[in-house]
């Protein structure tokens, strides 16, 4: 079977989590790299973060931002499963797992990521994820 560099799974979730969102990143990466706490910052102050989670929450509990968390983890990673989140100025979460895979793999990934985010919606894209707007743009290209 051929290997395929960067197939990009993405699924729908109909609202915004951080429990959700670390359950699935130490499901997919138990040994990820955390992100630097300067990788984003705060919409309405200069303030920083002091965690990992801190920054989560924030994106979580604001409501109509947008922000893109990804995750990588170095070690004990043999399909090279790269997890991201994107926040949507909609209040939703498309969660997406990058991975150098076959397309049965990818598959495999797509329906493991639909059914724990209890979801219908998803799309499999190469190199690039598939493009839209926000949450509800998604939902509607991809359902």
């Amino acid at each position: 079977m051929e290997l395929i560099k960067d197939i990009v799974c993405q699924v729908y979730f109909d609202g915004k989590s951080t429990e959700k969102i670390f359950e699935l990143l130490n499901l997919y990466l138990p040994k990820y790299e955390p992100l630097n706490l300067d990788y984003t910052s705060r919409m309405d102050s200069e303030e920083g973060f002091s965690s990992n989670k801190e920054m989560i929450d924030y994106f979580v509990n604001t409501d109509h931002v947008a922000q893109t968390f990804y995750w990588n983890q170095y070690i004990d990673n043999p399909d090279r499963i790269l997890f991201g989140v994107n926040i949507t100025d909609d209040n939703k979460t498309v969660f997406s797992l990058t991975i150098d895979g076959t397309i049965k793999l990818a598959e495999i990934y797509l329906n493991d990521l639909k059914q724990r985010l209890n979801s219908d919606i998803g799309v499999i894209t190469f190199f690039n994820p598939a493009e839209y707007e926000n949450g509800l743009d998604f939902k509607m290209k991809y359902e």
